[in-house]
């Protein structure tokens, strides 16, 4: 994620009228329209064409990193944006700091309430929770970080209508992780130290006992307006006799009902198992949206439009133009996990550069799966996507598999080329020494040529232009220079 981004209030009119009024929602950037968003949220690293033809290996594998930042928006994207905007606007709604419920609800604790009702009623929470399920590399967290780097994460508020607003910062969101031992006290310290950065002030002291401590976070969230609190990783929470992880999903509750903020779960499979045990959190959880996150099949346009983007961020100093064969290849070994296709291709560009031969073939994308990956049983698990029966998976997965490589990363630069299955490469690594040598030795050779006597010798062969062109000699090439000898 990116680093805390700060900006000055600057109010727009909304079209609700509910939400007109309310400087914590007219704050916010205004609603994109679908095209907008995969504009907004899409990274596409350049590639300086001077770096890839000219620059040494080891600078150009330092080129191939940025592919980690490439993002090309998916449509699951938009739903994403829709849900997590809707859920904030509505966090918001019921919390206008000019209404009197409001300054009610900054100063009583959880469902604790005065005699008398306030003359905009009582506070009453309209948080929604939204759930986002999917394997690991499915890019759910990435896509969860594209939307919330989209809205500012501090908005810094002076005058509302020429009037002061009552208080000066406004968390929008803050993202955690799910403790391991799905311990409340550790979630609090963690929330509590998030909102403490945001804010920009020293770390607040944790209070010692749990009751404190809740009644501590609760009025930190409330007093800095925070809008929407995302929380990854809750394929840790584990239902035991312990209770442990009840006493934090009720905590959870109480942050969405008591204290209005909106809130999104994120985790791999098997948390949406984990949640359908519990009829109540359930419910719940998806009272704002529910998304599972899958893996594209090959025939999407997800797939399609993803592979176009992706595959010209090369920096190997011979273009590799994308085939059906590669494309088809790329799929097969991610099994649609766009993390994983990165990862791939990545890998790829970084064992052939500085080998003498920088194509890459379907054996490079083999030799390129990350084997602690090609090794887990979720992986191994995964269907792929778009095969319609076992029969179809297991032909696809058969002819990806012919003339597949070792996945060994190898250490010396000297065996870089030596990927078994690609025959273009040498396949025997006590005979690559040699085989280097030779070829080195023949350019040698050529270059040394005397070559007039040469021309003058292959005149009165019939194949004289076979001949010249083997020795390099003629130029194949009128309009676009001279040859490299110059001749």
């Amino acid at each position: 994620m990116n680093l805390i981004r700060r900006v000055s209030a600057i109010y727009k009119e909304q079209e609700l009228p509910e939400y007109r009024g309310n400087p914590l929602i007219e704050a916010l950037p205004e609603a994109l329209t679908e095209d907008e968003v995969l504009l907004e949220m899409s990274y596409f690293p350049e590639i300086d064409e001077k770096i890839r033809w000219t620059a040494p290996a080891n600078v150009r594998e330092q080129y191939v990193e940025r592919i980690k930042k490439f993002r090309c928006p998916q449509t699951n994207l938009i739903q994403a944006y829709k849900m997590i905007l809707r859920a904030l606007r509505e966090s918001y709604a019921a919390r206008n700091p000019l209404k009197s419920g409001t300054i009610q609800y900054l100063h009583y604790y959880g469902n604790e309430r005065p005699d008398i009702e306030p003359e905009s009623g009582y506070f009453k929470s309209q948080a929604e929770t939204i759930t986002i399920v999917g394997m690991s590399g499915s890019g759910k967290t990435t896509m969860i970080e594209q939307v919330m780097d989209h809205f500012p994460q501090i908005i810094e508020h002076s005058s509302y209508k020429g009037v002061f607003p009552g208080f000066s910062k406004q968390i929008v969101w803050v993202k955690i992780n799910c403790p391991y031992n799905s311990s409340v006290r550790d979630l609090c310290e963690e929330i509590l130290q998030k909102l403490d950065d945001a804010i920009g002030i020293e770390r607040t002291t944790p209070e010692i006992r749990n009751g404190a401590l809740a009644r501590q976070i609760a009025q930190r969230i409330k007093s800095s307006f925070l809008g929407i609190l995302v929380i990854d990783e809750m394929q840790r929470l584990k239902f035991s006799r312990t209770g442990g992880e009840s006493k934090l999903i009720d905590f959870l509750h109480e942050i969405v009902d008591s204290m209005g903020v909106s809130m999104v779960f994120c985790g791999n499979h098997p948390f949406d198992e984990t949640l359908t045990k519990k009829m109540r959190i359930a419910r719940r959880a998806e009272s704002g949206g529910y998304m599972k996150i899958k893996n594209v099949r090959y025939d999407s346009q997800d797939w399609q439009s993803f592979i176009h983007y992706l595959w010209p961020l090369q920096w190997t100093n011979v273009e590799t133009p994308l085939n059906d064969e590669l494309n088809e290849k790329l799929f097969i070994l991610s099994k649609g996990n766009i993390g994983l296709a990165q990862m791939i291709y990545r890998g790829a560009q970084l064992k052939v550069i500085g080998s003498g031969n920088e194509i890459i073939t379907g054996a490079v994308l083999s030799a390129s799966v990350p084997v602690l990956v090609s090794h887990t049983e979720e992986y191994k698990d995964t269907p792929l996507p778009g095969a319609a029966t076992e029969d179809e998976e297991a032909k696809w997965l058969s002819a990806s598999n012919e003339g597949d490589a070792s996945a060994k990363i190898m250490a010396e630069k000297s065996l870089k080329s030596l990927i078994p299955g690609d025959i273009d490469r040498p396949q025997h690594k006590e005979f690559v020494g040699k085989i280097d040598e030779v070829l080195r030795n023949f350019d040698e050779k050529i270059l040394s040529l005397d070559h007039d006597l040469v021309i003058n010798r292959t005149a009165e062969k019939k194949n004289t232009y076979d001949a010249l062109q083997r020795c390099g000699l003629i130029n194949i090439d009128p309009l676009g220079g001279t040859s490299e000898n110059g001749k």
